[in-house]
């Protein structure tokens, strides 16, 4: 079976493209181009036949589906980019070429041509690149049609609506659809968004869009649905619910209490189920005129988790929300709950709404604990068995109607990383990542297999940053209580399977905290008993550890052993600074001021040292007390928006004149995001997708923290924000 990978539109002139795939010593060819998924699979699942991936772990958005076939499914996540499958959700990819923003917050793909998608790009903060894209190619690439300097973050409402009797067979197109534009006052937004709520319409199929005057109250931050035979327009929000007749010029209130979803079905073209608040289901059966409260059974009923058993805490606070029918079934529901202390649940009904099972989750082939987050909902258009939902960090799907969903995530990579990584020079194959959620992750054979490592000891995750294997056995990272608090050293001497605590020992994230660290680990390349992980060192394999105070942090080392760290914290200035006795002792090269050093690489005979702090730089590795003056500019493009951010270099081992660098924008998505230069950074080759994909490559690499070259095989690792874990395979680009 043919599969489809998304690609981008070149921006940028000056940039070399590359379009290929990846594959590897260890990992199957999957994909024949230079960029290949790293996948979290343990070796049970590599029994089971899963090939490709399942790592979710972002915040889901929306899911949709297209109505002629169901072959063409897309999620949206928050800060995770894009996915979509070709294959009615056999395997999944992501489809972020040409999208700007990290995130979605909506998705819709015209009803009568799949080609044709509408997409509400959104971020934890707001930025201009947010907004309306629109995709011609099923996905495969977008464009920007309609920015807005909006947040979007944690807005699931069906805010984007097709108008069905507006299909124009002439152009192939539905023409009419409509935007309800976020107010973001419930959101909690960073980044000053305009708040300009209000209804949005085009009239081309997505191409242009213009605001409708006086709907800001009415239908702005409003769910959308639309009469798939009179285009009349449903806004509902928490004032009631509105109808227009006049494409959504002028409005008319036909319910009055909160709504948190409407469904409208397009065989029962005058029915409308609406779920409320506060006394949950009604439908009309008069295309919103009057209203009749479905007397539910089973949303009352005591709570229970996943595996059926009964939950211990009382379910208080309850919301219905995302309320999605069956094309193939008027009377199938599914929907979503969330209460206080996460009793989040998903809930069908095979009666129209009168009764509700909790749908029960197997998660068996997921390699990360499940967890609590909103769902979505997309059924079939045809079989009404069939129904996929994201939500607890995946792609689940059920094959009875919702009654149980099953892990069908493979291909989805999308787990954060919990900083920056180095290879062990005496193990190959050996890698130990540290998840921002998911504590982290171990592999011992080159990424085709992954043990799964609770460094917290909690069920559904922990903060783990800056890990570093010392030997198969021994493992050393930073645990926090959340996201960049002080992290205390934990060391494993069994792989993984129990962890010590450090108690005394620690770092910091605040760059003004005098026991500042980075979230790196290194193991010294002559000496194996001597790893480092922040401004901790161990001489003695992991043994006994001791806190460094010239040095926060060490990323690199040359083959004679030379190390290569930066001190920060404090009042005082950045400095890179030098050992060339395993870390006892360190000189500094150069003060740089207040430089935020992202991460540096060196050339192994230690003649140049890399230093990327936003801009990447070039240093000489032998001088002593320089200053600024000393960091020679290497001039590295910009993405589309102008923007640089080089946050990751390294140099290849086998042709030191090979320089990558990564950047990684974080307000949005990178569309060069790694960079290769072979000519020791006089030109530089842009390695992100840029074009739209035909099938032989796939996206990926896109937003990378950090990158490193491995000196077993030459290959590039890359790892990201959100966006999984990442093989670049140079000896698979053409143009090598």
């Amino acid at each position: 079976m043919k599969r489809w990978f998304c690609a981008a539109t070149a921006t940028i002139a000056t940039i070399a493209i590359v379009c290929a795939g990846a594959a590897s010593s260890q990992l199957e060819p999957v994909f024949p181009g230079p960029w290949q998924p790293i996948p979290y699979l343990t070796a049970e699942h590599r029994e089971a036949g899963v090939q490709i991936g399942g790592e979710g772990a972002q915040w889901p958005g929306d899911i949709a589906i297209d109505r002629t076939d169901g072959r063409l499914i897309l999620f949206v996540t928050d800060v995770g980019g894009l996915w979509r499958s070709t294959n009615q959700g056999q395997t999944w990819e992501p489809c972020n070429v040409g999208f700007i923003p990290r995130g979605a917050s909506a998705v819709q793909i015209d009803p009568f041509n799949p080609d044709r998608v509408v997409a509400v790009g959104s971020n934890s903060m707001a930025t201009g690149w947010n907004g309306l894209y629109l995709s011609e190619d099923g996905a495969a690439s977008w464009r920007p049609v309609q920015t807005e300097k909006i947040c979007g973050i944690r807005d699931r409402r069906k805010s984007l609506a097709y108008d069905p009797t507006s299909y124009d067979e002439a152009a192939g197109m539905t023409r009419t659809v409509y935007w309800s534009r976020t107010n973001e006052v419930r959101l909690r937004p960073s980044g000053n968004p305009d708040r300009n709520p209000g209804l949005y319409r085009s009239d081309d199929g997505g191409v242009t869009w213009q605001r409708l005057p006086e709907s800001a109250d009415i239908a702005g931050h409003s769910h959308l649905a639309v009469h798939p035979v009179t285009g009349r327009v449903y806004a509902a929000n928490a004032e009631g619910v509105f109808v227009s007749d006049d494409r959504g010029v002028t409005f008319t209130q036909v319910f009055d209490q909160p709504v948190g979803s409407i469904d409208v079905h397009p065989d029962r073209p005058d029915r409308a189920v609406i779920v409320a608040s506060d006394t949950k289901l009604f439908a009309s059966d008069d295309a919103g005129e009057t209203w009749t409260k479905i007397d539910a059974i089973g949303l009352d009923e005591p709570l229970r988790g996943w595996d059926g058993k009964l939950a211990t805490s009382k379910r208080e606070n309850v919301q219905f929300q995302g309320l999605r029918s069956s094309p193939a079934d008027p009377d199938r529901l599914a929907m979503r709950s969330m209460a206080d202390d996460w009793q989040w649940r998903r809930h069908v009904s095979h009666d129209g709404g009168r009764t509700w099972k909790t749908s029960r989750i197997d998660a068996d082939l997921a390699f990360f604990p499940q967890n609590v987050r909103q769902a979505t909902f997309a059924w079939h258009p045809t079989d009404p068995d069939r129904v996929w939902s994201y939500g607890g960090d995946w792609i689940t799907a059920s094959n009875d109607g919702g009654l149980t969903y099953q892990w069908a995530s493979e291909g989805q990579t999308a787990v954060c990383v919990g900083g920056r990584f180095n290879f062990n020079p005496h193990y190959p194959g050996l890698m130990f990542l540290a998840s921002q959620d998911y504590n982290g992750a171990v592999t011992r054979d080159g990424g085709y297999t992954w043990d799964y490592t609770n460094v917290s000891g909690l069920s559904w995750g922990g903060f783990t940053y800056g890990a570093m294997a010392i030997t198969p056995e021994v493992l050393a990272t930073g645990r926090a209580e959340s996201w960049h608090a002080r992290n205390q050293l934990n060391v494993s001497t069994d792989g993984g399977q129990t962890w010590t605590e450090h108690a005394d020992l620690y770092w910091d994230k605040n760059p003004k905290s005098p026991d500042y660290g980075f979230y790196i680990g290194l193991v010294h390349p002559i000496d194996p008993d001597i790893a480092f992980v922040a401004r901790l060192r161990t001489d003695d394999g992991g043994k006994t550890w001791e806190t460094m105070t010239d040095v926060s942090g060490v990323f690199a080392s040359d083959a004679s052993g030379r190390l290569y760290g930066v001190k920060r914290g404090g009042d005082a200035p950045t400095r890179i600074v030098v050992s060339a006795d395993g870390g006892e002792t360190w000189e500094v090269i150069a003060e740089i001021g207040d430089k935020p050093v992202g991460d540096m690489g060196v050339r192994p005979d230690g003649t140049e040292l890399y230093v990327a702090t936003g801009r990447l730089y070039a240093i000489d590795p032998t001088l002593h007390d320089a200053g600024e003056e000393a960091l020679r500019l290497l001039g590295t493009p910009p993405s589309s928006t102008g923007r640089h951010r080089v946050m990751g270099v390294d140099v290849d081992h086998r042709n030191q004149d090979i320089i990558y660098v990564g950047q990684h924008h974080n307000v949005h998505a990178a569309d060069a995001g790694v960079l290769r230069s072979r000519d020791r950074g006089e030109t530089w080759e842009n390695l992100t997708v840029t074009q739209p994909l035909d099938g032989t490559i796939v996206d990926g690499g896109r937003e990378p923290m950090n990158l490193r070259v491995d000196p077993a095989t030459g290959d590039v690792w890359v790892v990201t924000s959100c966006y999984g874990v990442w093989r670049y395979i140079p000896s698979r680009d053409p143009r090598y």
